[in-house]
């Protein structure tokens, strides 16, 4: 795990989970910045083999200081059963920047420099140093295709992601009714993926979107420090 970046946290939980989880990411020193619902995507063959037995989900997700991950993690696992299969993912992305202002909220809650170097700001980084073992995947899509997007990330290898809602807003998809600007719902589709898995899974999503649309997919990577919940205990490490 990348010890010395902010870091993008996000917890994906049952629905009504999202206020304890969130309450985890406030003692350890993360600023929570939104929690937002969404659904989950696996089949109810899927469902019954992981445990789970609640669709609906809540994202809860803010930035942490260097180092926070591994104690936020163990606190999930501890408290919201993360250890067990089903009861939760969670995962870290590095970040290359924040703003003046988060960065001194997390500044207040970090430990203090063991040395006189320069703070532990994050720098713009062109590319990642060192490889990931997982991967976040994004995928755009149309509002109703998320079924068919599914089966084919399944059909390539993942067992099962999350979806939130969301609205395409300006250029040629807004249009007008009784003077109102109506825009187009999209959804977007997140996965979560071994790293070896990555491009056969986009390049699946891909050509879905391609075929059922007629229009070139918009999807896209991340990479990830560190997960829970997803793999047994090494994941975390």
């Amino acid at each position: 795990m990348s010890q010395n970046r902010i870091q993008w946290i996000a917890a994906i939980v049952d629905r009504k989970k999202g206020e304890a989880a969130a309450e985890i990411f406030r003692e350890m020193g993360a600023e929570v910045l939104t929690v937002i619902r969404g659904h989950g995507t696996a089949s109810s063959r899927i469902m019954d083999c992981l445990g789970l037995d609640e669709p609906e989900k809540e994202i809860v997700a803010g930035i942490a200081g260097p180092g926070a991950a591994p104690d936020l993690f163990n606190a999930l696992k501890s408290r919201l059963n993360f250890s067990r299969p089903g009861k939760g993912i969670a995962f870290a992305v590095p970040l290359s920047g924040v703003s003046a202002a988060i960065s001194g909220r997390l500044d207040l809650q970090a430990p203090a420099p063991k040395s006189n170097t320069a703070p532990n700001h994050p720098k713009e980084d062109s590319a990642m140093s060192n490889p990931t073992a997982y991967e976040l995947i994004a995928a755009v899509i149309d509002d109703g295709l998320s079924n068919t997007v599914m089966d084919a990330a399944r059909l390539a290898g993942c067992c099962g992601g999350t979806l939130v809602k969301a609205r395409e807003t300006g250029g040629a998809a807004s249009r007008t009714l009784f003077g109102l600007t109506m825009a187009e719902e999209r959804e977007i589709l997140f996965i979560l993926v071994p790293s070896a898995d990555k491009k056969t899974v986009m390049n699946a999503i891909s050509q879905t979107i391609l075929r059922e649309t007629g229009e070139h997919g918009t999807v896209f990577s991340m990479p990830v420090d560190a997960v829970a919940g997803l793999v047994p205990e090494e994941a975390a490490q």
